[in-house]
């Protein structure tokens, strides 16, 4: 990367690619603007109602009047669409009592400042996780890129809250990376305001926490006072909300008919077994790895394989939720000399993995090509062409994984894919 030229060429490309993927997402994919189509009015207004009218978010009156506002009438029993509920944890109203007061399309504006620089910030704090000491032409591409990806172009457009979320997590990692503890466990506590979406990277680091008491009692600390904070006063808010938000949360999964990656791919019965099976083999790693020091390569790996995991195993196919994957495909950027070098199978790995995450840009440009000589509802008519990869990449990246694994985690004996001095790796993620 040091030649100057390389770097403007390589950041004119990510922009390039970046505007394709914004000119596919506003144009081509997304409804027609209109202010009733956001992820993020229901959690607003039911904070709304929460906080300035002593409401109970998650009961049948607020949830009608969401639905009112979204489809112009409430839902029918039984009928089998999205019923826009409140179903988050109630202290998401914590984050959003400052716009309670605010018009909804004023709350609208200020967060489309507010997404785009979740999402450009969490790039440079995964990398800071990883400890890696990126070439700033290359973190400048890697954050046009993964900010003009469709996962976060698409969280943008529909206001929805996961990008909040997976940059309190990305804070959480970075800092880790940067030894402050407490501090990681507050962030990673505020990251549960959407729990799915690092609920095994929290077990993980809980338990890698509570394995060295002495040394990292800090984070525990962390973590812990501000998850009792934040459950505390929701409870006081509104007793006993823990049991209607798990109620909310299950009936979300039946009249959003949601199901994993796995269960895409494998069918019921295959893919809950495989989700079983990945989830046991991920309790073994973290159990065997808990002793392992914080700037290790093996805590970068555990920690990324957690979010990957994570991914294809959430009983949902929404692609937002892939925007955790980033710090994953950071380290395979960050070690790609070392495994391409490993041997043809991982060399087939990385090179189909690589076609799936770079596909949607690929496809988009083509379509922004055919805009020039094709009408606007002949190109809407395509809009699956770009993204048809995005479940794949999940996959993909697993794969690559656990091809890795073997050979960084040496005190495993999951059997081992190629020669361990083939990798070569060191000890710390900062040599």
């Amino acid at each position: 990367m040091g030649n100057p030229g390389i770097r403007r060429a390589l950041l004119f490309l990510s922009a390039s690619l970046a505007l394709c993927m914004w000119f596919y997402v506003d144009r081509i994919w997304g409804p027609q603007k209109q202010i009733h189509y956001s992820d993020l009015y229901p959690r607003w207004y039911g904070s709304q109602e929460l906080l300035l009218h002593g409401k109970d978010p998650y009961g049948p009156e607020v949830s009608k009047e969401i639905q009112v506002w979204s489809y112009g009438r409430a839902v029918a029993p039984g009928e089998q669409k999205d019923e826009d509920r409140f179903a988050y944890p109630l202290y998401v109203a914590f984050l959003l009592a400052p716009t309670v007061t605010l018009p909804f399309p004023q709350v609208v504006r200020l967060f489309r400042w507010i997404l785009p620089i979740a999402a450009f910030i969490s790039v440079p704090l995964w990398v800071r996780m990883l400890r890696w000491k990126c070439d700033r032409s290359l973190l400048g591409s890697l954050t046009l890129l993964s900010f003009g990806s469709f996962q976060v172009l698409e969280s943008i457009y529909l206001q929805n809250p996961v990008l909040l979320a997976a940059t309190f997590l990305a804070g959480a990692g970075a800092s880790l990376g940067a030894g402050r503890l407490a501090l990681a466990g507050v962030l990673l506590a505020l990251s549960t305001i959407k729990p799915q979406l690092g609920v095994l990277l929290a077990a993980w680091l809980v338990v890698w926490a509570a394995s060295d008491w002495r040394r990292r009692k800090a984070f525990l600390w962390g973590f812990g006072i501000t998850l009792a904070l934040l459950i505390a006063g929701s409870e006081l808010l509104l007793p006993k909300w823990i049991p209607e938000f798990l109620a909310g949360v299950l009936a979300y999964q039946h009249y959003t008919g949601n199901f994993s990656i796995l269960r895409l791919f494998l069918g019921s019965l295959g893919g809950t077994v495989a989700a079983l099976v990945l989830l046991l083999i991920f309790i073994r790693l973290a159990w065997t790895m808990r002793q392992k020091a914080l700037d290790s390569r093996e805590f970068a790996v555990v920690s990324c394989i957690a979010l990957v995991v994570t991914v294809v195993t959430m009983p949902t196919l929404y692609p937002t939720n892939q925007v955790v994957l980033l710090p994953a495909i950071f380290f395979i950027v960050s070690e790609w000399k070392k495994l391409w070098r490993a041997g043809r199978a991982l060399r087939l790995a990385l090179f189909a993995t690589s076609i799936l995450i770079a596909w949607p840009w690929l496809g988009t440009l083509i379509l922004m090509v055919a805009r020039i000589y094709k009408p606007a509802n002949a190109i809407r008519n395509l809009w699956l062409f770009p993204v048809s990869s995005i479940l794949l990449v999940p996959i993909s990246i697993l794969i690559v994984f656990a091809m890795v694994a073997p050979v960084v985690f040496e005190d495993l004996s999951f059997g081992l894919y190629y020669p361990r001095s083939s990798l070569n790796w060191t000890a710390k993620r900062g040599d």
